[in-house]
């Protein structure tokens, strides 16, 4: 228990150190990222402050979970960039009711010729995580940011097979419509502040056929030490570019 609390410690500071600095890094450190359903041990009941590129002002989020678990993978014939990209997701609980707006994003799964997508609330937030395996845990990729996940409401299915490089092994999968738009977010976290060091890299969120993941593993954030426990591969994050808010 102490070395977890000293963990916890160190991640602490590091989230207090890195994120808060100016913007400093061009990239995500990731191109793709899994999407694991997993249920934790010890549902977290949180509320922090947020501000992405959509909001006016700060915002206060109050988060349930996590729901859900990502991790970097590789695919489309790109090895994984960071095999230790770790993110913990967390249901918006008070969605602050956004209009409806269309914004440019240009990912490797639409094309140049598909860049629209039309977008509402945030409906949860990414929280970058270390998983706890033996002895100290890998530090979090430089420029992995905190996300905010807005509903994408016009997606079409892409109808795309897609090789990946998973937790599962080395195979394909069916890539469907696009559901969720990451974009990075400042967020306030009691003294902490974490800010945004790429704020025009994002990740958007594609369906793919739902494979089991049964597993358990350990997990830390900046709300602490907590076991997941993941029943099914539901979904793939893929970098992308934001280009404009077509709202303004």
């Amino acid at each position: 228990m102490i070395s977890c609390l000293r963990t916890f410690g160190v991640l602490a500071l590091w989230f207090g150190c890195v994120l808060s600095s100016p913007a400093s890094f061009g990239h995500s450190p990731v191109d793709f990222l899994e999407v694991i359903r997993v249920k934790p041990a010890q549902v977290i009941e949180h509320g922090v402050e947020t501000k992405s590129r959509f909001d006016s002002a700060k915002k206060e989020s109050k988060l349930e979970g996590p729901a859900y678990f990502s991790r970097g993978v590789g695919a489309m014939k790109r090895a994984v960039k960071s095999p230790r990209a770790y993110m913990n997701w967390f249901a918006i609980k008070n969605p602050t009711q956004q209009p409806k707006r269309q914004v440019d994003v240009l990912d490797m799964v639409r094309g140049g010729n598909r860049k629209q997508l039309q977008i509402g609330s945030a409906a949860f937030l990414i929280s970058p995580s270390q998983q706890l395996t033996s002895g100290t845990p890998d530090e979090i990729p430089e420029g992995l940011d905190i996300y905010k996940a807005y509903e994408i409401h016009d997606g079409s299915s892409v109808d795309l097979t897609l090789d990946i490089d998973s937790s599962l092994g080395n195979g394909t999968v069916s890539v469907g419509k696009p559901i969720y738009l990451c974009m990075s977010s400042e967020e306030w976290h009691h003294d902490e502040t974490f800010g945004v060091t790429h704020p025009n890299d994002c990740f958007v969120v594609y369906e793919i056929e739902e494979q089991a993941a049964v597993s358990t593993f350990n997990t830390i954030d900046q709300f602490g030490i907590n076991e997941l426990k993941g029943s099914s591969l539901r979904w793939i994050c893929v970098r992308a570019a934001f280009l404009r808010d077509k709202s303004k």
